[in-house]
């Protein structure tokens, strides 16, 4: 199953996709409500960096933690997509709570540059198994919400802002 957002981004293609190897990016998008935090009293990299792998907790509101998950990130070859499209492949997985009773899990997103030195943001998840059906139901609305966030997010994007990558 699977559950795609497109966002228009007000920001340039490069921004944007800094920011999708921008740890705090990442830790804004579901707050206040799921704060992701590195496991083992580690620290988020400065990065996610293609070939880099990192254990997180999601904690409920900061406060009760309700599962962890394995971030493991790969750049594809950009010869696979259209031209000036780049793509990054969150290739983990859910560790513990209840996503990790999904058998499948694939998160994509690309980076497709406009005409107006904006960007379109392509944030595809695809899950599979038994209770795939159950949790497309309950992530749907979570990716939704992800994408307006994230259009909001990138109106206070500059090249400042964001690690380098």
């Amino acid at each position: 199953m699977q559950i795609r957002t497109v966002v228009p981004m007000e920001c340039s293609a490069n921004i944007a996709w800094r920011a999708v190897h921008d740890p705090a990016v990442a830790t804004k998008l579901y707050w206040p409500l799921l704060q992701m935090r590195a496991k083992f009293g580690a620290q988020l990299p400065q990065a996610f960096l293609s070939g880099s792998q990192v254990d997180v907790a999601l904690y409920l509101f900061g406060r009760f933690c309700v599962g962890s998950q394995r971030i493991t990130i790969e750049d594809l070859p950009q010869d696979k997509f259209a031209p000036g499209t780049r793509t990054m492949r969150d290739a983990g997985m859910p560790l513990s709570g209840p996503l990790a009773l999904l058998k499948y899990w694939n998160h994509e997103i690309s980076i497709c540059p406009t005409r107006f030195h904006t960007a379109i943001w392509n944030d595809e998840l695809t899950i599979g198994g038994i209770f795939a059906p159950v949790f497309f139901v309950l992530l749907q609305p979570m990716w939704h919400w992800r994408g307006t966030k994230l259009r909001r997010l990138s109106r206070h994007w500059d090249d400042l802002s964001l690690v380098r990558v």
